[in-house]
């Protein structure tokens, strides 16, 4: 199938590690010129070179999306460096340490916010005009299955996922007639780096293997296909999204679970 993404531009947020890698790559493979984003030099240096293997351009803008000055400048690093910007992934995030409600802090919730959805909202606030000033643009947003059913032990990040829901389907409903599509994909638990070094950590302090701690982890949140996802799944989701091939395609969550979610 042709995507029709050659030669587009994108800005994929925290594409130094895990999904927002992937996507990058998969993007790049697609003949996606990017703009990459993270706080990690070193490693969003390796998902350049790596890109950029696929015959793309690649701009790295080191940032930390927590400074308010840093979404006007990714942004503007696509017009000015590579011309134009037609997509843009919100893929920073995360979920931080496991906490009981009632131990969560102040900060702890407005830490969570910041990451997960006031970030994607400067993000997009910082690219619509350009994309509405072209006619064409894609905004995909990666949410989480926490989004949809709370994790009891990820309140802040749960909240802050269904938040994002919420405003990519707003985006979406002001922005749609105007070539502007605003989507979702709700990834479950996926391997990634961060999964890795979570079940790590948990292992040491708990006496047991890593490989016991993701069987404890598939026991207390259950997956119909019986594994964990992969970062390529949920790329290719992204991708797709991204693409012309998404042209009626507007204010949808697609969830890339492996059917954890038990809703509709």
């Amino acid at each position: 199938m042709e995507l029709g993404l050659r030669d587009r531009v994108a800005i994929v947020t925290g594409a130094s590690r895990g999904i927002g890698r992937q996507i990058a790559v998969d993007l790049a493979r697609e003949g996606t010129h990017l703009v990459l984003n993270a706080r990690d030099a070193s490693a969003l240096a390796t998902t350049a070179a790596e890109a950029e293997g696929h015959g793309v351009r690649v701009v790295v803008v080191v940032a930390d999306l927590f400074d308010h000055d840093a979404a006007p400048r990714v942004a503007q690093a696509a017009v000015d460096e590579l011309g134009r910007l037609d997509i843009l992934v919100n893929n920073a995030g995360g979920g931080g340490d496991p906490t009981r409600l009632q131990k969560l802090t102040n900060d702890d919730w407005q830490q969570g916010f910041e990451l997960n959805f006031f970030s994607a909202v400067r993000m997009t606030a910082a690219c619509l005009p350009t994309m509405l000033e072209r006619g064409w643009g894609r905004v995909v947003n990666i949410a989480s299955t926490y989004g949809v059913e709370p994790g009891t032990y990820f309140g802040p990040y749960s909240a802050a996922k269904a938040a994002l829901l919420n405003y990519s389907k707003n985006v979406s409903r002001a922005f749609s007639a105007q070539g502007v599509l605003s989507n979702c994909v709700i990834p479950g638990i996926t391997i990634t780096e961060a999964i890795n070094d979570t079940a790590a950590a948990a292992a040491a302090a708990q006496g047991i293997t890593a490989d016991d701690v993701m069987a404890k982890m598939m026991q207390k949140d259950p997956v119909a296909m019986g594994r964990f996802g992969e970062p390529e799944e949920v790329a290719a989701a992204v991708v797709f999204l991204a693409s012309e091939a998404a042209s009626w395609i507007a204010g949808a969550a697609l969830a890339v679970d492996g059917a954890t979610l038990r809703s509709i």
